[in-house]
């Protein structure tokens, strides 16, 4: 009993820095329409960045807070720059012309940090005050999981209050249902989409300067990650921030325990609840919604 209590924390932990990664790329989907599949490249600019302002094989915990800061202020400025260039010019195309365009920006991305940090893999060190460790009973939680988590709990309630409760977030709404009548209405669509763009990309540095003390930072990092995320927003349902939160849970849930239990299915344990959601309930955890606000 024991074991299943402490696997169910573990997975409730590891869901933290799933929903981190995922949450841009649902803010953007929900808003914007856009399935970028660059998303996953921005992700690994953000660790990179934030493992070179870190500066050094130490750390003190607040150049750590200002380095995940720097990383996710870079990245939306680069997402600033995406939109502009290669996004903007083409949502009123089909959607397989944006699908190329990101496809084509991930190699992109990643050709660039090769060349600028080159193929060995970095490390991200992790401020003394952040390495202890929590114990229960026999086992023992790391202090940095629980600060990934509670980090992923403030960006997911954050993401729901703007939507909500704000002028920007019905703004943001009225886009995502009808862009034209939006825009008939006064609406600065393009400027709402790109703040948006931005603000997701932002999230994805973020999630790279998050996350980047626990993997090894290379160029692998973004194939690696890029279809447990695009799995996080499918099951959660396209555009939903409270979706992708449970699909970010459920999947750790299921990671963890097949893991513990069943370990020959372990690697592919996600794949298999995505195409079970897929055939059992397509559109997802909550539903096929436009982003809206009970998003």
């Amino acid at each position: 009993m024991l074991r299943l209590i402490v696997t169910l924390i573990y997975g409730i932990t590891a869901a933290g820095p799933l929903f981190l990664i995922a949450s841009g790329l649902t803010l953007i989907y929900g808003v914007m329409r856009v399935l970028n599949f660059a998303h996953a490249a921005l992700f690994m600019l953000g660790a990179y960045v934030s493992v070179q302002l870190s500066g050094g094989p130490t750390v003190s915990l607040g150049r750590f807070v200002l380095a995940a800061a720097g990383a996710g202020l870079a990245v939306g400025l680069v997402g600033l720059v995406v939109e502009r260039l290669v996004f903007r010019p083409l949502y009123s195309r089909n959607p397989e012309a944006t699908l190329l365009a990101s496809f084509g920006l991930s190699l992109l991305i990643a050709g660039a940090v090769e060349r600028f940090w080159g193929t060995e893999p970095l490390t991200q060190p992790l401020p003394s005050a952040l390495s202890s460790s929590v114990s229960i009973s026999t086992a023992s939680i790391s202090v940095y999981a629980l600060v990934e988590l509670g980090v992923a709990v403030v960006v997911a309630a954050a993401l729901m209050y703007m939507l909500r409760r704000t002028r920007f977030g019905a703004n943001a709404v009225a886009v995502a249902e009808d862009r034209e009548m939006a825009a008939v209405m006064g609406i600065r669509a393009r400027r709402v989409g790109a703040i948006v763009f931005v603000l997701g990309s932002a999230l994805a540095g973020l999630a790279g300067a998050i996350v980047a003390p626990t993997v090894s930072v290379d160029t692998g990092l973004a194939p690696s990650t890029l279809i447990p995320v695009f799995a996080v927003v499918v099951m959660g349902g396209l555009g939903t921030v409270g979706g992708a939160a449970l699909a970010s849970l459920a999947i750790a849930l299921v990671q963890g325990i097949t893991t513990n239990y069943l370990p020959a299915i372990s690697p592919y344990a996600f794949i298999l609840l995505l195409a079970l959601f897929l055939i059992v309930r397509p559109q997802g955890l909550l539903g096929r919604l436009q982003l809206s606000r009970e998003a």
